[in-house]
């Protein structure tokens, strides 16, 4: 089901093109029908007239309905699906990491499978899709903020996620922990909050994955940090 809202919001574009041509092609049926009633001389020809009418009207009220519903899952439904439900597109590889490919055939399900693989920290450099706070390095604890700038071309969503690490590496076996996302571009400005209290004290990478429309995804902005006791 949340596959099905996804998809609708990537192609509401398309799927009210088509509504309002075929709602083009069923209103000048009703006005058609409706010259032929009006110049109609026997009653005959007027009931022919009435159920294409009808038949025409019909179909718009369907087109219309159509139309209502598409409105109501890209702007209300979809966005409201959590993270854990929204794919998560392979990020271009840097050719300075020896990152193994993502098993086939897994989706995004609330953590994303990590190739065992040194981390990577160029794609911060990319100022469309890149973390200004927490900052490379810092140490953090209880709530923190989370600021940057998600605003690729043919922006979808984003999302922040945390991983373990271990002198500069992912702990092996460890994957990606979706911590939040969100469906509105952000240009320098506040991408949503981190509750750090909830995650064991250590030192974890942290990242955000920036996708567009067709599911593709320029190589995360990727930082470490220290999570300090709570209190």
């Amino acid at each position: 089901m949340e596959e099905l809202l996804l998809l609708v919001q990537s192609y509401q574009g398309w799927i009210y093109l088509l509504l309002a041509v075929v709602g083009a092609v069923y209103l000048r049926a009703a006005w058609r029908r409706y010259r032929v009633r009006q110049n109609a001389a026997f009653s005959l020809e007027r009931e022919r007239a009435d159920q294409g009418m009808g038949t025409a009207i019909g179909m718009l009220v369907l087109v219309g309905a159509a139309g209502l519903a598409t409105f109501v899952i890209a702007t209300f439904l979809a966005p409201a699906v959590p993270a854990s439900g929204r794919p998560t597109a392979l990020p271009t590889v840097s050719l300075l990491a020896s990152a193994q490919p993502a098993p086939q055939g897994t989706g995004f399900a609330a953590a994303t499978p990590l190739p065992q693989a040194a981390l990577d920290r160029a794609g911060c450099d990319n100022p469309l899709a890149t973390l200004t706070s927490p900052q490379d390095g810092a140490s953090l604890s209880g709530v923190v903020s989370v600021t940057g700038t998600a605003n690729i071309l043919n922006f979808a969503f984003f999302k922040y996620e945390y991983i373990p690490v271990s002198g500069g590496a992912p702990i092996p076996g460890s994957v990606w922990r979706a911590i939040s996302a969100g469906t509105k571009t952000v240009v320098d400005g506040e991408l949503g909050a981190w509750d750090t209290s909830i995650v064991t004290p250590g030192d974890y990478a942290f990242r955000l994955v920036v996708t567009d429309t067709a599911g593709n995804a320029p190589m995360p902005c990727v930082l470490t940090v220290r999570i300090l006791p709570a209190g």
